[in-house]
């Protein structure tokens, strides 16, 4: 996927969002969550709309990572998933309470309902979806994958582990979602600018579909 230059060039062409002018009708400034499997591209994406829309960005994962001291998958092992969730709803929640942010969620942010509840009174929610080779792909290609995104379960095969996580997941998503986007092939800027006019269309054409 593209990097921050190509989003740097980008920048210029995009409109400032309107999206985020509203929150669901409060008048306060909407944050921008992005949601989907590790190795959809949130993190690349959400640097380059924050960029491009001049608003700070908050990587959740790497956020976790500098409280904790430590990689996620340090920080799992010692404490495990059901830990690692409690600090990860903690940090959302914290989120929620702010306004106008570029979000990159976990992977499984979405297995909490009250995590979605309050993504959605606080925000858009953008679903980054990519097919379970390209996740693949991409997850084996990143020297980070091992620490910053660790197996799910260290007794499986990756395939196996991406395609059932997928299977619990996608519903979730989709419920989740506002719009949802597909990564598979796109470079940065061009999955920028779907989001872009996703939150530059007026309300009435907002709709959970995506392309």
């Amino acid at each position: 996927m593209a990097g921050l230059l190509t989003c740097r060039r980008f920048r210029g062409m995009m409109k400032t969002s309107r999206a985020g002018d509203d929150a669901r009708g409060r008048g306060k400034i909407l944050n921008i969550y992005l949601i989907g499997y590790r190795g959809a591209g949130k993190t690349a994406v959400g640097r380059c709309l924050s960029a491009a829309l001049g608003r700070p960005f908050c990587d959740m994962d790497e956020e976790l990572s500098r409280r904790c001291a430590g990689t996620i998958r340090e920080f799992v092992g010692r404490h495990g998933w059901p830990a690692f969730r409690g600090e990860e709803k903690a940090l959302l929640q914290e989120m929620a309470r702010q306004g106008g942010w570029v979000i990159s969620t976990g992977g499984g942010v979405v297995l909490d309902a009250e995590n979605v509840s309050a993504m959605r009174g606080s925000g858009r929610v953008v679903w980054l979806r990519a097919a379970a080779t390209t996740l693949r792909e991409r997850l084996q290609a990143d020297e980070g994958t091992p620490d910053n995104r660790p197996a799910l379960s260290a007794s499986i095969p990756l395939d196996e582990e991406i395609r059932s996580a997928l299977s619990e997941r996608t519903p979730l998503y989709r419920q989740a979602m506002d719009f949802s986007v597909a990564t598979d092939g796109r470079p940065v800027e061009e999955i920028c600018r779907i989001i872009s006019e996703f939150l530059d269309a007026p309300a009435p054409t907002r709709s959970a579909s995506g392309l």
